[in-house]
């Protein structure tokens, strides 16, 4: 009962992000964590078989003691580097909480593969209905700005305040971008990607009305160069239609 519980609660970790809801600044960074121990989990999967079979056997508990300390080092240096240090110490605190309690070598046979089988069978879906949630929920704002040019004969300039108002709908987006362009305008915002997909890509989710999308990759090109150089040169190394009419993702390395 334990053990189902403990992979239900890994999987609803891995998928928080895509989930419906108001902004979680923790979704994502917890979400990784969990996705990256079933990765690096698979070396303590490989030293916990054998005591499956030979509990007492001195050899693969040592083995297996090395692999959990590895798998620890590596989820918390990973937690450090992506999110901050303070987040590094309370999951290395956790780990040593758990591995000094002696948990069965069933749990880490089981939970890094639930972690891995989770991340192959939601990243698909789960990425397409975060993308198409974000979208349908940017009607509203999109209504507002074209009422704005109907109602005062321009786009905004800004759209820079204190609450935003519109809301993404989706756990893991923090909130939509908003930036004039001539006689067009962007409307933009990152969608969470799993971590294993495409190792390093963030994906940002734009909308123009003319399909003149401009996502660079730095504010400095921007201030620097002519339009011309900055349509050409934006920084992506992919780009595709992201569904709805004048909606499409940009893929960074």
């Amino acid at each position: 009962m334990r053990l189902a519980l403990l992979s239900a609660s890994l999987l609803l970790l891995i998928a928080s992000p895509y989930l419906p809801g108001g902004y979680d600044p923790l979704a994502m960074p917890l979400s990784t964590l969990a996705q990256i121990f079933g990765g690096v989990g698979l070396l303590a999967f490989l030293t916990s078989v054998p005591l499956l079979i030979w509990p007492r056997n001195r050899f693969w508990r040592v083995a297996q003691t090395v692999t959990l300390t590895i798998t620890a080092l590596a989820v918390s240096a990973a937690a450090a580097a992506e999110f901050g240090l303070i987040l590094g110490l309370v999951s290395l605190a956790l780990w040593v909480v758990v591995l000094a309690r002696r948990p069965s070598p069933v749990y880490f046979v089981v939970l890094p593969l639930v972690a891995l089988a989770g991340q192959a069978a939601l990243n698909r879906p789960l990425t397409a209905y975060a993308r198409d949630t974000a979208i349908a929920n940017a009607g509203e704002m999109i209504a507002a700005v074209e009422r704005s040019r109907a109602d005062l004969g321009g786009y905004p300039d800004a759209l820079n305040a204190v609450w935003p108002d519109y809301h993404p709908g989706v756990r893991g987006v923090g909130q939509y971008r908003y930036a004039k362009g001539g006689d067009s305008y962007n409307i933009s915002f990152e969608l969470p990607r799993f971590f294993f997909d495409a190792f390093g890509t963030r994906e940002f989710v734009v909308y123009n009305p003319r399909d003149r999308h401009l996502m660079p990759s730095h504010a400095s090109w921007v201030l620097l160069w002519s339009d011309a150089r900055l349509r050409n040169q934006q920084g992506w190394y992919g780009s595709r239609d992201a569904g709805p009419p004048h909606w499409r993702s940009f893929l960074f390395d």
